[in-house]
C-alpha cells in the first residue's frame, strides 16, 4: 500500500498569498496604477505584499476576507457586516438584536 499525500487539500498559493489575496492586492493598487502614474502603486504593491503575507501567516484559509468582513465591508449576497440578525420562523419579519 502507498502513502497518499498530505498535500491534496493544500490551497494553491502564489508567492505566498492565495488567489484572492492576490486579486484584492491587484485591484487596490492596479486601478490607481492605471487612471495615475504607475510607479508609486507598483512600489506600494511590491512592499504590500509581503506584508500581507506576516499578517496571514498561521491563519487559516480566506482570513482576510473575513476580516474585511469583519471591519465592515458588505459583500453581495450576505447579511450587513455588524448587525446581528435573528430570524425567528414563528414571526413574518426579521428581528434586529442591539
Amino acid at each position: 500500500m502507498r502513502a497518499c499525500s498530505r498535500t491534496i487539500d493544500r490551497p494553491l498559493l502564489i508567492l505566498g498569498l492565495e488567489g484572492e489575496d492576490v486579486a484584492l492586492l491587484m485591484v487596490i493598487f492596479g486601478v490607481p496604477a492605471i487612471l495615475f502614474a504607475p510607479v508609486i502603486p507598483l512600489v506600494c504593491f511590491f512592499i504590500a505584499w509581503p506584508g500581507l503575507v506576516m499578517f496571514k501567516r498561521g491563519k487559516p484559509e480566506g482570513y482576510v476576507l473575513h476580516w474585511l468582513y469583519k471591519a465592515g465591508l458588505p459583500f453581495k449576497g450576505l447579511l450587513p457586516p455588524g448587525a446581528r440578525h435573528v430570524f425567528a420562523p414563528y414571526t413574518a419579519h426579521e428581528m434586529r438584536i442591539e
